[in-house]
């Protein structure tokens, strides 16, 4: 069942079927809620993902360097936050990858508050070493790793033999298997090195979660589109928001609003204002030689989101919104930024969104919902890889590509689904799982309606139909009897008769 067909099921069951737009977003709310209180409810077998891990071996002056080429030197000024690199460093065009790593020169780490460009890093802190013209005593580790965004609970993390395989196709050998997890507590008892690295991971501690601030206001304004330029149509309507997104981590959501496009012009390009609850603009100033602390906003980037459950000629909701990104678009398809999230740098606190093409409805639906990220440091830190891939420059027909250095694990971790907002939308869950999903929403509205006995009778209906399904889809470990060990020798006191290990025949 989708979830129309979920709510048409409820009001048949309870035998009260308004057609009222609020009622039906109660009844949506109450589906959903129901939904995730049956998905986090077992270690369902379908309810998990599997994908790839990339570890990240460090960045070196003499491993991040052009072919052939002098090692990168590092500009460390004493009492500076900003590091500045003799020459361009390729992965450091993956920002989000290394914001919140560590930088570490003459024994001291700072951690890295913003990617400024590929020769530019803004620490946390100010340097507190010498000043240095051209240093080459200086090291960019990962340490700190971000779960996806929608994972509850990781279950595996393991080196296996693929995704990266030999020269010969035989596979990664020997395969080194499942990360043993460990809790801080037990991390701390036994006192683990934080820096200490290897060619291969042997564990993972849980770390601190991350949390990302929510977004606050939104401002939206229209303007003619430019000549050539397809923007949005006249007299249409569009709901927008946006969230914060720090070291590739997003927040929670902004308060929505939304927009008419009229005027004298066919189209019009989109306007953004990031607001705070005050209506001040919320901007990072720009980098000084005296700041001694990151800016306020440094390194918060913004991203929006457009309600593709919206009727974009009348203006109105057509059940629970569905946030989707903005892609970059463009008059030409054939880009390598076409695809990619439309993401407002932290030094900016307005953007315009020009073309129409940047809403297309396949675009990534929003998950994330209260800013918690998972993190975990991988023991010990991973510095080797399987394959090291040289960077491209961009030709006429293909994109750049960076420098990479592949080291490959596999992930398994039990997922959170998106919400069920549009008509069509279906539980990621066998059909069997729907009329739970309804009886599970009956119990809470007749719970709300003070009828206990009914509540309760669906309560019970859930209970006894958890235990059928979770007899299919829940993993059940098998379990072998093994015989117990046999002592080799007498016992002190004659407790009990040895037996005689080579034939287990009663020694007399």
């Amino acid at each position: 069942m989708n979830l129309a067909a979920l709510r048409d099921k409820i009001k048949n069951l309870s035998d009260y079927s308004p057609d009222l737009v609020q009622y039906n977003d109660q009844i949506d709310t109450l589906i959903n809620d129901a939904y995730h209180s049956i998905w986090t409810g077992k270690r369902w077998t379908f309810a998990t993902k599997s994908r790839n891990f990339y570890f990240h071996p460090d960045i070196l002056p003499n491993r991040d360097k052009p072919a052939g080429g002098a090692d990168t030197t590092a500009a460390l000024n004493k009492g500076s936050r900003e590091v500045v690199f003799s020459q361009v460093i390729s992965r450091l065009g993956e920002a989000v990858t290394w914001e919140g790593a560590i930088f570490a020169s003459e024994g001291i780490e700072y951690t890295i508050s913003k990617v400024v460009s590929t020769t530019v890093i803004l620490l946390d802190s100010v340097y507190l070493g010498g000043t240095l013209a051209a240093s080459t005593n200086w090291v960019i580790k990962k340490r700190f790793y971000a779960l996806p965004q929608d994972c509850i609970e990781l279950l595996n993390i393991s080196h296996r033999d693929a995704p990266i395989s030999s020269a010969s196709g035989a596979g990664t050998f020997p395969p080194r298997g499942k990360l043993l997890a460990l809790v801080p507590r037990r991390d701390e008892e036994i006192n683990l090195r934080e820096d200490y690295k290897a060619s291969f991971a042997e564990a993972f501690v849980w770390s601190p979660q991350v949390f990302i601030p929510p977004a606050e206001k939104i401002g939206l304004t229209s303007s003619p589109s430019g000549e050539g330029i397809t923007g949005f149509p006249a007299n249409t309507w569009l709901e927008v928001c946006w969230a914060f997104e720090k070291d590739g981590k997003l927040g929670a959501l902004s308060q929505p609003a939304t927009i008419k496009f009229t005027g004298n012009s066919g189209t019009f390009a989109l306007g953004v204002n990031f607001l705070s609850w005050d209506d001040q603009p919320i901007i990072a100033d720009t980098f000084q030689t005296k700041d001694v602390r990151p800016t306020q906003y440094e390194g918060y980037r913004k991203v929006v989101f457009w309600n593709a459950n919206f009727n974009r000629t009348t203006g109105e909701r057509l059940g629970l919104p569905a946030w989707k990104f903005f892609n970059s678009g463009g008059a030409v398809r054939n880009a390598s930024v076409y695809l990619q999230p439309i993401v407002a740098a932290d030094t900016v606190s307005t953007i315009a969104i020009t073309f129409f093409n940047s809403i297309d409805p396949g675009n990534d639906r929003y998950i994330e919902i209260d800013g918690q990220h998972l993190m975990i440091r991988p023991y010990p830190r991973v510095d080797a890889w399987d394959r090291a891939i040289a960077e491209a420059v961009a030709t006429v027909d293909y994109s750049p590509l960076i420098r990479q250095f592949l080291r490959v694990g596999e992930m398994r971790y039990y997922f959170k689904p998106p919400l069920l907002a549009e008509a069509t939308d279906s539980p990621q869950m066998p059909g069997e799982f729907h009329i739970l999903i309804c009886y599970a929403a009956l119990q809470e509205i007749y719970l709300k309606l003070g009828n206990a006995q009914m509540s309760e009778l669906y309560r019970r209906r859930i209970a006894d139909a958890v235990k059928d399904l979770q007899k299919r889809y829940v993993d059940h470990i098998d379990s072998t009897i093994v015989r117990s060990r046999f002592l080799l020798g007498p016992p002190s006191g004659d407790q009990y008769a040895p037996y005689d290990w080579q034939s287990l025949r009663k020694v007399t």
